[in-house]
């Protein structure tokens, strides 16, 4: 059966690709990390899960295409942006080229999908797995049914590996892009696109924040810009008695697990030093901290990476 290309890229064009001359283009060498996720907000802003993966596929096609690595932490569900990605890993292969264009971070739990079958999958996509070691803080049983939404250990183990996960990636990063998030309903400690931006922040690397398509990135815009973010409060974040317990558990675990300490943090991050750190002017942070337009969005994007 003839396999489906879902990357978007047209044949003659893959073609020429892998055949023609190669001369190594301004991404080359560089690591761009993409955190996004469905969100909340996309249908009361007009928007599907196809609209997300229209502008994230478009966003890792420029990077893979300009010769950059797209850094990728998530699982392996049925259609999720891991499929989308290595998509375009592989349709984008040059001939005689073992370099891959895509890595997918992976830590507990999520290591646990890896199997024979989907490790060959990977590399016959020509996919690298950067598959994070487990804290050493912690004992996991492989053999445990895991609850994180109910039970205080597990969530809190989840939480360390993918803060694990999330840390490591900011180190591997050149540069990271967010778009869109969840805000309620993640399994880490606070959500995961502002948990990345955090550890990115901290290493003082590039980021772009794409607005448009809501969610953890337009709180995290609102913050920067010197907004009131109600979502970024511990009353609207610890909303049940579960997830009170749980703060009351990992607070002397995880300092920023009390928003009025992440906010703080955040907040040293105005319009200004992120503009400082991703080359684009303030104006032109503005135009994507809005921008619906893909070509517009992608268009700031290579700009401030090639700067």
């Amino acid at each position: 059966m003839e396999e489906i290309n879902v990357s978007g890229v047209q044949t003659d064009v893959i073609e020429e690709i892998k055949t023609k001359p190669y001369k190594n283009k301004f991404l080359y060498g560089k690591s761009i990390a993409i955190s996004v996720s469905e969100n909340e907000d996309l249908e009361k802003l007009g928007f599907t899960i196809q609209h997300l993966n229209d502008i994230t596929v478009e966003i890792a096609r420029y990077i893979i295409a300009n010769d950059g690595k797209a850094l990728y932490g998530g699982d392996l569900r049925q259609n999720g942006f891991t499929t989308l990605f290595s998509e375009l890993s592989n349709q984008y292969k040059r001939i005689n080229d073992d370099t891959s264009g895509f890595v997918n971070y992976f830590v507990f739990p999520n290591t646990k999908q890896l199997t024979r079958d989907t490790r060959i999958h990977f590399l016959s996509k020509n996919i690298e797995i950067n598959e994070i070691e487990d804290p050493k803080s912690l004992t996991i049983d492989y053999n445990t049914k895991y609850d994180p939404r109910t039970h205080i250990e597990h969530r809190h183990i989840y939480s360390e590996c993918f803060k694990e996960m999330r840390s490591q990636m900011a180190k591997d990063c050149t540069a990271r892009v967010l778009v869109g998030g969840k805000i309620t309903n993640y399994l880490g400690y606070i959500p995961g696109v502002i948990e990345e931006a955090l550890y990115t922040l901290r290493e003082n690397k590039p980021l772009f924040l794409v607005g448009a398509f809501g969610g953890a990135t337009e709180k995290l815009i609102k913050l920067i810009k010197g907004e009131a973010v109600e979502e970024l409060t511990n009353d609207f974040q610890y909303n049940t008695e579960f997830l009170i317990e749980f703060k009351d558990y990992v607070n002397p675990k995880c300092d920023y697990t009390d928003y009025d300490k992440l906010r703080t943090e955040l907040s040293k991050f105005d319009v200004k030093k992120i503009s400082d750190l991703n080359g684009l002017s303030i104006e032109e942070n503005e135009i994507l901290f809005s921008s619906k337009n893909i070509h517009q969005i992608v268009y700031l994007l290579m700009k401030g990476l090639k700067k």
